[in-house]
């Protein structure tokens, strides 16, 4: 109940913050010429907005927030979009929810894997050589790695004609339905999805060979060896079962991170989700960046904020139910 407490305390400080620096003003970012060409429920958000004072406009921000959307006004109206901002984003969630989940679940059971792999070949040239590797990938720059992979497919399809991946991951419209919306989603995003997974998975590689390491080296291990049990029997059953409750709770934490990231690929290969959404409410002048639609910043802010908070939270959690030790200490 602490936790919980804490976690909306957390929000609420989140979302004020949040209020104060993307300040929204629905004048400021209108001209007098596109005002006269609006429809009458653009005319009447913005005329509302500039009328309310600034505490009555935080707490409608408020319940805008931590209504998440699901009622009326609908976190907002998006200048741009023309339509609320709730409506944009459940359009683009699918996309962003395939490019995050799947990059995901791909990253880490292959550095799973491949982590335990290194663990049962300890000091040999292959754990070298794995190591070495995952540390080189996860110490790249996931940009540097996505802009590189635009280059080389983009050079192969200009100068040869060779065309092995779409450098667009947008589906084309029109959409297609049923299994075949799956299957164009998987084609189109073939390109970004390998290159977070290339990155994301050196760290799981990591971070397995060193926890599988460190089991190795506990009595219960040294008892399993000594009852003649193979070694692939003692990593993948005993060393691995220990591993579980850390491994769970650093899936977890990697969440907020790789949707924060993806607003990067999302902007790299053109992809409709709701990084490119956000991205689209700035525009950059020169040396100024100038913010075209408040809300839209504000509510993606406040979405991946509860995203990250909550998962801390779910965090806590599955080390409580996949360690029976936190458990007993939680009923003392």
């Amino acid at each position: 109940m602490k936790r919980i407490i804490v976690s909306i305390f957390v929000l609420w400080a989140v979302a004020t913050i949040n209020f104060i620096i993307w300040k929204d003003d629905p004048a400021a970012f209108v001209h007098e010429w596109e005002f006269q060409y609006m429809d009458t429920t653009t005319k009447n958000m913005i005329l509302r907005g500039t009328i309310e004072s600034w505490p009555l406009r935080y707490v409608l921000y408020l319940r805008k927030m931590f209504t998440y959307g699901l009622v009326p006004p609908y976190f907002g109206w998006s200048r741009l979009e023309k339509d609320f901002i709730a409506v944009g984003m459940a359009e683009r969630l699918p996309q962003t929810l395939f490019l995050i989940g799947t990059s995901l679940t791909s990253s880490t059971i292959l550095g799973i894997i491949i982590g335990m792999f290194a663990a049962s070949k300890q000091r040999a040239k292959k754990d070298v050589v794995i190591t070495a590797s995952s540390l080189f990938t996860w110490a790249l720059p996931i940009f540097l790695v996505q802009f590189f992979a635009v280059f080389v497919f983009s050079y192969l399809l200009i100068n040869y004609g060779i065309a092995i991946f779409p450098l667009n991951a947008s589906v084309p419209t029109p959409r297609p339905t049923g299994l075949s919306l799956y299957a164009s989603m998987v084609w189109h995003m073939a390109l970004p999805i390998i290159t977070l997974t290339i990155v994301g998975m050196g760290s799981w590689v990591i971070y397995t060979r060193n926890l599988i390491v460190d089991t190795l080296t506990q009595d219960y291990i040294v008892t399993a060896r000594a009852k003649g049990l193979s070694e692939r029997t003692v990593i993948g059953k005993h060393a691995f079962k220990s591993i579980v409750p850390p491994i769970a709770t650093l899936i977890t934490l990697a969440i907020p991170t790789i949707i924060t990231g993806s607003i990067v690929t999302e902007t790299i290969f053109g992809i409709t989700g709701i990084g490119n959404y956000f991205c689209r409410a700035f525009i950059v002048e020169g040396k100024i960046v100038r913010v075209l639609d408040p809300p839209v910043i504000q509510s993606v802010f406040f979405i991946y904020a509860t995203i990250a908070v909550a998962l801390n939270l779910v965090a806590d959690i599955i080390y409580g139910i996949s360690d029976p030790r936190i458990r007993v200490g939680t009923r003392r």
